[in-house]
Protein backbone atom coordinates (compact mmCIF):
# COMPACT_ATOMS: atom_id res chain seq x y z
CA UNK A 1 0.00 0.00 0.00
CA UNK A 2 1.54 3.31 -1.12
CA UNK A 3 1.70 6.32 1.41
CA UNK A 4 -0.89 8.14 -0.10
CA UNK A 5 -3.40 5.22 0.05
CA UNK A 6 -2.50 5.30 3.65
CA UNK A 7 -2.80 8.48 4.16
CA UNK A 8 -6.13 8.58 2.37
CA UNK A 9 -7.45 5.78 4.61
CA UNK A 10 -6.05 7.83 7.81
CA UNK A 11 -8.32 10.79 7.05
CA UNK A 12 -11.22 8.01 6.55
CA UNK A 13 -10.82 6.73 10.49
CA UNK A 14 -13.95 7.02 12.13
CA UNK A 15 -12.89 9.60 15.36
CA UNK A 16 -14.71 11.14 18.01
CA UNK A 17 -16.72 14.43 16.60
CA UNK A 18 -17.28 16.05 20.20
CA UNK A 19 -13.67 17.24 19.39
CA UNK A 20 -14.49 19.30 16.80
CA UNK A 21 -17.79 20.49 18.46
CA UNK A 22 -15.98 21.66 21.53
CA UNK A 23 -14.10 23.63 19.39
CA UNK A 24 -17.05 24.74 17.38
CA UNK A 25 -18.32 26.54 20.86
CA UNK A 26 -15.37 28.19 21.35
CA UNK A 27 -14.40 29.29 18.22
CA UNK A 28 -18.39 30.96 18.29
CA UNK A 29 -17.67 32.19 21.59
CA UNK A 30 -14.41 33.84 20.56
CA UNK A 31 -16.36 35.20 17.52
CA UNK A 32 -19.22 36.43 19.72
CA UNK A 33 -16.60 38.52 22.01
CA UNK A 34 -14.62 39.71 19.00
CA UNK A 35 -17.74 41.06 17.22
CA UNK A 36 -19.38 42.63 19.65
CA UNK A 37 -16.24 44.27 20.45
CA UNK A 38 -16.66 45.71 17.41
CA UNK A 39 -19.21 47.21 17.69
CA UNK A 40 -18.88 48.59 22.07
CA UNK A 41 -15.76 50.55 20.37
CA UNK A 42 -17.22 51.93 17.30
CA UNK A 43 -15.14 49.96 14.74
CA UNK A 44 -17.71 51.81 12.04
CA UNK A 45 -17.05 55.45 13.37
CA UNK A 46 -13.58 54.60 13.77
CA UNK A 47 -12.63 53.69 10.45
CA UNK A 48 -15.94 54.25 7.74
CA UNK A 49 -16.78 57.50 9.41
CA UNK A 50 -14.34 59.43 10.67
CA UNK A 51 -12.00 59.02 7.90
CA UNK A 52 -12.00 60.85 5.06
CA UNK A 53 -10.99 57.61 2.69
CA UNK A 54 -10.35 54.21 2.65
CA UNK A 55 -7.53 52.23 1.07
CA UNK A 56 -8.75 49.51 -1.08
CA UNK A 57 -6.72 46.95 -2.25
CA UNK A 58 -5.31 46.65 -5.79
CA UNK A 59 -8.32 45.78 -8.27
CA UNK A 60 -10.88 45.61 -5.32
CA UNK A 61 -11.71 49.65 -5.78
CA UNK A 62 -15.01 48.91 -6.52
CA UNK A 63 -15.83 47.82 -2.91
CA UNK A 64 -17.26 50.12 -1.24
CA UNK A 65 -18.32 51.12 2.62
CA UNK A 66 -22.28 50.51 2.85
CA UNK A 67 -23.31 53.94 5.00
CA UNK A 68 -22.58 53.66 8.32
CA UNK A 69 -25.68 52.15 9.43
CA UNK A 70 -25.93 49.56 7.52
CA UNK A 71 -22.19 48.28 8.07
CA UNK A 72 -23.52 48.23 11.36
CA UNK A 73 -26.36 46.14 10.35
CA UNK A 74 -23.96 43.86 8.78
CA UNK A 75 -21.78 43.54 12.19
CA UNK A 76 -25.26 42.39 14.10
CA UNK A 77 -25.84 39.99 11.54
CA UNK A 78 -22.37 38.71 12.34
CA UNK A 79 -23.02 38.55 15.87
CA UNK A 80 -26.31 36.85 15.43
CA UNK A 81 -24.13 34.24 13.38
CA UNK A 82 -21.48 33.95 15.62
CA UNK A 83 -24.32 33.08 18.09
CA UNK A 84 -25.74 30.54 15.46
CA UNK A 85 -22.60 29.12 15.35
CA UNK A 86 -22.12 29.02 19.40
CA UNK A 87 -25.27 26.93 19.61
CA UNK A 88 -25.13 24.53 16.57
CA UNK A 89 -28.30 26.23 14.93
CA UNK A 90 -28.08 26.69 10.82
CA UNK A 91 -24.27 26.36 11.63
CA UNK A 92 -22.98 25.67 8.24
CA UNK A 93 -24.56 28.44 6.18
CA UNK A 94 -23.74 30.69 9.63
CA UNK A 95 -19.92 30.09 9.41
CA UNK A 96 -19.95 30.98 5.69
CA UNK A 97 -22.27 34.06 6.06
CA UNK A 98 -20.31 34.89 8.45
CA UNK A 99 -17.17 34.21 6.37
CA UNK A 100 -18.48 36.78 3.75
CA UNK A 101 -19.71 39.23 5.39
CA UNK A 102 -16.33 39.55 7.53
CA UNK A 103 -14.27 39.41 4.38
CA UNK A 104 -16.41 41.96 2.81
CA UNK A 105 -15.32 44.42 6.07
CA UNK A 106 -11.99 43.15 6.14
CA UNK A 107 -11.49 44.31 2.52
CA UNK A 108 -12.71 47.71 2.45
CA UNK A 109 -9.44 48.76 3.92
CA UNK A 110 -5.91 47.39 3.79
CA UNK A 111 -5.06 49.06 7.30
CA UNK A 112 -7.66 46.43 8.38
CA UNK A 113 -5.42 43.57 7.40
CA UNK A 114 -4.56 41.42 10.44
CA UNK A 115 -3.36 37.70 10.21
CA UNK A 116 -5.57 36.76 12.78
CA UNK A 117 -8.89 38.24 11.14
CA UNK A 118 -7.54 36.06 8.23
CA UNK A 119 -7.29 33.03 10.28
CA UNK A 120 -10.98 33.48 11.66
CA UNK A 121 -12.43 33.91 8.26
CA UNK A 122 -10.57 30.84 7.36
CA UNK A 123 -11.57 28.85 9.97
CA UNK A 124 -15.49 29.55 9.48
CA UNK A 125 -15.38 28.65 6.09
CA UNK A 126 -13.95 25.26 6.41
CA UNK A 127 -16.10 25.00 9.87
CA UNK A 128 -19.24 24.84 7.49
CA UNK A 129 -17.92 21.86 5.53
CA UNK A 130 -17.89 19.92 8.88
CA UNK A 131 -20.42 18.07 11.17
CA UNK A 132 -19.28 20.07 14.18
CA UNK A 133 -23.04 21.01 14.84
CA UNK A 134 -23.89 17.73 15.48
CA UNK A 135 -22.14 18.17 18.87
CA UNK A 136 -22.45 20.15 21.92
CA UNK A 137 -25.86 21.81 19.75
CA UNK A 138 -28.74 22.73 20.42
CA UNK A 139 -30.29 21.26 17.48
CA UNK A 140 -31.09 17.22 17.15
CA UNK A 141 -27.81 15.14 16.15
CA UNK A 142 -28.83 13.51 12.63
CA UNK A 143 -26.06 10.98 12.72
CA UNK A 144 -26.68 7.63 13.91
CA UNK A 145 -23.55 7.79 16.16
CA UNK A 146 -20.69 10.29 17.49
CA UNK A 147 -17.79 9.84 15.34
CA UNK A 148 -16.77 11.87 12.15
CA UNK A 149 -14.32 11.06 9.10
CA UNK A 150 -10.37 12.38 10.93
CA UNK A 151 -10.54 14.43 7.82
CA UNK A 152 -12.68 16.77 9.36
CA UNK A 153 -10.59 17.28 12.58
CA UNK A 154 -7.39 16.95 9.95
CA UNK A 155 -8.75 19.87 7.90
CA UNK A 156 -8.81 22.48 10.84
CA UNK A 157 -5.76 21.29 12.35
CA UNK A 158 -3.70 22.29 8.85
CA UNK A 159 -5.14 25.42 8.49
CA UNK A 160 -3.70 26.17 11.93
CA UNK A 161 -0.58 24.94 11.01
CA UNK A 162 -0.07 27.00 7.95
CA UNK A 163 0.05 29.24 10.86
CA UNK A 164 3.02 27.98 12.36
CA UNK A 165 4.94 27.08 8.93
CA UNK A 166 4.90 30.54 7.71
CA UNK A 167 5.58 32.08 10.42
CA UNK A 168 8.94 30.19 10.73
CA UNK A 169 9.71 30.86 7.26
CA UNK A 170 9.80 34.50 8.30
CA UNK A 171 12.40 34.14 11.09
CA UNK A 172 15.23 32.56 8.96
CA UNK A 173 17.03 35.76 8.36
CA UNK A 174 19.64 37.53 10.01
CA UNK A 175 17.57 40.09 11.55
CA UNK A 176 15.75 37.47 13.61
CA UNK A 177 19.23 35.27 14.48
CA UNK A 178 21.67 37.95 15.12
CA UNK A 179 20.26 41.20 15.24
CA UNK A 180 17.25 39.50 17.68
CA UNK A 181 14.95 41.89 15.94
CA UNK A 182 12.18 42.80 16.07
CA UNK A 183 11.94 40.93 19.63
CA UNK A 184 14.60 43.46 20.80
CA UNK A 185 12.86 46.59 20.31
CA UNK A 186 9.45 45.50 21.37
CA UNK A 187 11.39 44.00 24.69
CA UNK A 188 12.56 47.58 25.24
CA UNK A 189 9.56 49.04 24.29
CA UNK A 190 7.51 47.11 27.05
CA UNK A 191 6.74 48.88 30.60
CA UNK A 192 9.20 48.02 32.94
CA UNK A 193 6.34 47.46 35.78
CA UNK A 194 4.63 44.92 33.27
CA UNK A 195 4.22 41.36 33.53
CA UNK A 196 7.63 39.20 33.44
CA UNK A 197 9.29 42.57 32.59
CA UNK A 198 12.44 41.92 34.01
CA UNK A 199 12.72 38.67 32.17
CA UNK A 200 11.29 39.94 28.89
CA UNK A 201 13.81 42.94 29.06
CA UNK A 202 16.51 40.44 29.85
CA UNK A 203 19.06 38.72 27.05
CA UNK A 204 18.12 35.72 28.66
CA UNK A 205 14.37 36.59 28.10
CA UNK A 206 14.87 37.74 24.60
CA UNK A 207 17.04 35.09 23.72
CA UNK A 208 14.14 32.56 24.88
CA UNK A 209 11.62 34.60 22.70
CA UNK A 210 13.99 34.45 19.72
CA UNK A 211 15.42 30.53 20.03
CA UNK A 212 12.00 29.29 21.40
CA UNK A 213 10.10 31.38 18.87
CA UNK A 214 11.04 29.99 16.24
CA UNK A 215 11.94 26.11 17.52
CA UNK A 216 8.48 26.17 18.14
CA UNK A 217 6.52 27.16 14.57
CA UNK A 218 9.34 25.47 12.91
CA UNK A 219 8.75 22.12 14.60
CA UNK A 220 5.28 22.22 15.74
CA UNK A 221 4.33 19.68 12.37
CA UNK A 222 6.74 17.61 14.49
CA UNK A 223 5.66 18.27 17.89
CA UNK A 224 1.76 18.23 17.48
CA UNK A 225 1.13 15.61 15.39
CA UNK A 226 3.54 13.25 16.34
CA UNK A 227 1.74 11.46 18.72
CA UNK A 228 3.92 10.38 21.60
CA UNK A 229 5.57 14.18 21.72
CA UNK A 230 2.12 16.35 21.31
CA UNK A 231 1.17 15.42 25.62
CA UNK A 232 4.53 17.19 26.05
CA UNK A 233 3.86 19.29 23.82
CA UNK A 234 0.91 21.30 24.65
CA UNK A 235 2.82 22.86 27.64
CA UNK A 236 4.92 25.27 26.21
CA UNK A 237 2.76 25.73 23.30
CA UNK A 238 0.40 27.21 25.90
CA UNK A 239 3.52 29.25 27.32
CA UNK A 240 4.18 30.51 23.94
CA UNK A 241 1.04 31.74 23.39
CA UNK A 242 -0.05 33.35 26.90
CA UNK A 243 3.23 35.07 26.76
CA UNK A 244 2.25 36.75 23.30
CA UNK A 245 -0.79 37.53 24.61
CA UNK A 246 1.13 39.46 27.57
CA UNK A 247 3.72 40.79 25.21
CA UNK A 248 1.80 42.14 22.40
CA UNK A 249 -0.96 44.52 22.61
CA UNK A 250 -2.85 44.57 18.98
CA UNK A 251 -3.60 40.95 19.01
CA UNK A 252 -6.73 40.27 21.09
CA UNK A 253 -7.76 37.16 21.01
CA UNK A 254 -5.98 35.33 18.00
CA UNK A 255 -3.72 33.89 20.95
CA UNK A 256 -5.99 32.45 23.41
CA UNK A 257 -7.51 30.88 19.73
CA UNK A 258 -4.28 29.41 19.08
CA UNK A 259 -4.13 28.07 22.46
CA UNK A 260 -7.81 26.57 22.01
CA UNK A 261 -6.80 25.51 18.83
CA UNK A 262 -4.24 22.63 20.34
CA UNK A 263 -7.24 20.02 21.11
CA UNK A 264 -7.27 19.75 17.05
CA UNK A 265 -4.31 17.89 16.97
CA UNK A 266 -5.62 15.22 19.95
CA UNK A 267 -8.23 12.40 20.11
CA UNK A 268 -10.61 12.16 22.55
CA UNK A 269 -9.05 9.44 24.64
CA UNK A 270 -5.55 11.32 24.49
CA UNK A 271 -7.34 14.35 27.04
CA UNK A 272 -7.89 13.07 30.24
CA UNK A 273 -10.03 16.14 31.34
CA UNK A 274 -12.17 15.99 28.05
CA UNK A 275 -12.68 12.10 28.01
CA UNK A 276 -14.45 12.31 31.50
CA UNK A 277 -16.79 14.40 30.71
CA UNK A 278 -18.04 13.49 26.69
CA UNK A 279 -19.09 9.91 25.74
CA UNK A 280 -16.34 7.60 24.76
CA UNK A 281 -16.24 6.02 20.99
CA UNK A 282 -17.38 2.46 21.04
CA UNK A 283 -18.12 0.02 18.42
CA UNK A 284 -21.93 0.30 18.65
CA UNK A 285 -21.60 4.38 18.19
CA UNK A 286 -19.09 3.76 15.72
CA UNK A 287 -21.16 1.67 13.15
CA UNK A 288 -22.35 4.34 11.06
CA UNK A 289 -22.60 4.99 7.51
CA UNK A 290 -19.66 7.80 7.23
CA UNK A 291 -19.83 11.19 5.91
CA UNK A 292 -18.36 10.56 2.51
CA UNK A 293 -16.92 13.98 0.85
CA UNK A 294 -18.89 14.76 -2.21
CA UNK A 295 -16.88 15.45 -5.31
CA UNK A 296 -17.73 19.25 -5.26
CA UNK A 297 -16.22 19.48 -1.76
CA UNK A 298 -13.24 17.63 -2.05
CA UNK A 299 -12.42 19.42 -5.08
CA UNK A 300 -13.17 22.79 -2.91
CA UNK A 301 -10.34 21.59 0.06
CA UNK A 302 -8.41 20.47 -2.34
CA UNK A 303 -8.09 23.98 -3.90
CA UNK A 304 -7.97 25.58 -1.09
CA UNK A 305 -5.07 24.04 0.73
CA UNK A 306 -2.82 24.39 -2.76
CA UNK A 307 -4.00 27.78 -2.66
CA UNK A 308 -2.77 28.01 1.17
CA UNK A 309 0.18 26.57 0.45
CA UNK A 310 1.13 28.25 -3.21
CA UNK A 311 0.03 32.25 -2.49
CA UNK A 312 1.96 32.96 0.71
CA UNK A 313 5.01 31.95 -1.47
CA UNK A 314 4.20 34.80 -4.04
CA UNK A 315 6.24 37.79 -2.33
CA UNK A 316 8.85 35.49 -3.38
CA UNK A 317 9.10 36.07 -6.86
CA UNK A 318 8.24 39.69 -6.84
CA UNK A 319 10.46 42.45 -7.12
CA UNK A 320 10.92 44.61 -4.78
CA UNK A 321 11.75 43.64 -1.02
CA UNK A 322 8.92 41.54 0.66
CA UNK A 323 9.19 42.44 4.03
CA UNK A 324 10.33 46.30 3.48
CA UNK A 325 7.95 47.08 1.10
CA UNK A 326 4.76 44.44 1.91
CA UNK A 327 4.07 43.89 -1.69
CA UNK A 328 3.53 39.85 -1.66
CA UNK A 329 3.08 40.00 2.25
CA UNK A 330 -0.40 39.97 3.09
CA UNK A 331 -2.40 36.81 3.49
CA UNK A 332 0.80 35.20 4.13
CA UNK A 333 1.43 34.32 7.91
CA UNK A 334 4.25 36.75 8.54
CA UNK A 335 3.62 37.49 11.69
CA UNK A 336 5.29 40.11 13.17
CA UNK A 337 8.04 40.70 10.62
CA UNK A 338 10.02 43.95 11.96
CA UNK A 339 9.38 46.72 14.18
CA UNK A 340 8.96 50.41 12.66
CA UNK A 341 9.84 53.56 15.00
CA UNK A 342 8.83 56.52 13.02
CA UNK A 343 10.53 59.51 13.55
CA UNK A 344 9.33 62.06 10.60
CA UNK A 345 6.11 61.20 9.20
CA UNK A 346 4.83 64.44 7.40
CA UNK A 347 3.34 65.60 3.83
CA UNK A 348 3.49 68.62 2.06
CA UNK A 349 1.23 70.22 -0.75
CA UNK A 350 3.23 72.28 -3.06
CA UNK A 351 1.54 75.06 -5.68
CA UNK A 352 4.42 74.65 -8.31
CA UNK A 353 2.94 77.90 -10.11
CA UNK A 354 3.66 80.55 -6.85
CA UNK A 355 6.11 78.19 -5.11
CA UNK A 356 3.82 77.92 -1.67
CA UNK A 357 3.97 74.93 -0.31
CA UNK A 358 2.49 73.81 3.23
CA UNK A 359 2.35 70.92 5.33
CA UNK A 360 -0.90 69.18 5.46
CA UNK A 361 -2.76 68.25 8.52
CA UNK A 362 -3.38 64.32 8.19
CA UNK A 363 -4.65 63.70 11.00
CA UNK A 364 -7.88 65.18 10.49
CA UNK A 365 -8.12 62.94 7.40
CA UNK A 366 -7.46 59.69 8.36
CA UNK A 367 -7.17 57.53 11.54
CA UNK A 368 -4.40 56.12 13.53
CA UNK A 369 -4.24 52.56 12.31
CA UNK A 370 -4.06 53.75 8.52
CA UNK A 371 -1.07 56.18 9.75
CA UNK A 372 0.76 53.11 11.43
CA UNK A 373 0.14 51.25 8.26
CA UNK A 374 1.66 53.92 5.62
CA UNK A 375 4.98 52.74 7.32
CA UNK A 376 4.59 49.21 6.06
CA UNK A 377 3.41 50.17 2.75
CA UNK A 378 4.38 52.15 0.54
CA UNK A 379 1.14 52.06 -2.12
CA UNK A 380 -1.12 53.59 1.08
CA UNK A 381 1.29 56.30 0.83
CA UNK A 382 0.91 56.69 -3.17
CA UNK A 383 -2.85 56.47 -2.66
CA UNK A 384 -3.07 59.13 0.51
CA UNK A 385 -0.72 61.36 -2.39
CA UNK A 386 -3.14 61.34 -5.09
CA UNK A 387 -6.48 61.97 -2.93
CA UNK A 388 -4.83 64.89 -1.62
CA UNK A 389 -3.51 66.05 -5.26
CA UNK A 390 -7.80 65.61 -6.24
CA UNK A 391 -8.91 67.65 -2.83
CA UNK A 392 -6.31 70.08 -4.15
CA UNK A 393 -7.60 70.16 -7.88
CA UNK A 394 -11.15 70.75 -5.40
CA UNK A 395 -10.06 73.72 -4.20
CA UNK A 396 -7.95 75.69 -7.28
CA UNK A 397 -5.05 73.94 -7.33
CA UNK A 398 -5.39 71.51 -10.14
CA UNK A 399 -1.47 71.22 -10.67
CA UNK A 400 -0.66 70.59 -6.69
CA UNK A 401 2.10 68.48 -5.67
CA UNK A 402 2.32 66.31 -2.79
CA UNK A 403 5.49 65.04 -1.41
CA UNK A 404 6.03 62.45 1.95
CA UNK A 405 8.47 63.13 4.53
CA UNK A 406 8.54 59.19 6.04
CA UNK A 407 11.15 58.45 8.09
CA UNK A 408 11.60 55.69 10.19
CA UNK A 409 13.91 53.00 12.05
CA UNK A 410 13.38 49.58 11.00
CA UNK A 411 14.73 47.07 13.63
CA UNK A 412 17.04 49.11 15.65
CA UNK A 413 18.83 50.74 12.31
CA UNK A 414 19.51 54.52 12.35
CA UNK A 415 16.21 56.21 10.79
CA UNK A 416 16.36 56.12 6.89
CA UNK A 417 13.55 57.48 4.65
CA UNK A 418 11.27 55.23 3.08
CA UNK A 419 10.05 56.72 0.34
CA UNK A 420 12.12 59.11 -2.15
CA UNK A 421 10.86 62.96 -0.38
CA UNK A 422 12.22 64.89 -3.58
CA UNK A 423 9.14 63.17 -6.02
CA UNK A 424 5.96 64.03 -6.33
CA UNK A 425 3.90 61.05 -4.85
CA UNK A 426 0.76 61.85 -6.82
CA UNK A 427 2.85 61.17 -9.58
CA UNK A 428 5.06 57.73 -9.13
CA UNK A 429 3.59 54.62 -10.45
CA UNK A 430 3.30 51.72 -9.34
CA UNK A 431 3.12 48.01 -10.57
CA UNK A 432 3.58 44.97 -8.36
CA UNK A 433 5.58 43.09 -11.27
CA UNK A 434 7.99 46.60 -11.14
CA UNK A 435 10.84 47.51 -9.13
CA UNK A 436 9.63 50.80 -7.40
CA UNK A 437 12.15 53.22 -7.93
CA UNK A 438 10.96 55.78 -5.48
CA UNK A 439 10.77 53.20 -2.19
CA UNK A 440 14.37 54.06 -0.98
CA UNK A 441 16.42 50.36 -0.51
CA UNK A 442 16.66 49.32 3.08
CA UNK A 443 20.42 49.57 4.24
CA UNK A 444 21.04 45.84 5.75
Amino acid sequence: MTYINKFKNWLSEPINGYIIGLFRVIFGLFMTYEIANYLFTGMVNAFFVSPKLNFPYEGLEWLKPLPAPALTGVLYVMLVCAFLITFGLLMKWSARLFAVLYLYMFLLDKSLYNNHIYLFILLAVLLSFTNADQFLSLRKRKLPGITVPRWQQFMLAAQVMCVYFFASLIKMRTDWWVLKQPVRMISEAMPADGFLASFYKSELGINTMVYLGFSLDFFAPLLLWYKPLRKWAIIPFALFHYSNSRIFGDIGIFPFLMMAALILYFEMEELPLLRRWFPKVTQKNTALAQPIIGKWTLGFLVAYFVFQLLFPLRGLFLPNDLDYTTIGNRFSWRVKADARTVSEFEFILKDPVSGQEGEINYRGMINNVQIQAMLYDPRMIRSFAHWIHEQGGKNGLPNAEVYAKIKFSLNGRPPQYFVNQDMDMAKVGYSPYEKLDWVLLVEK
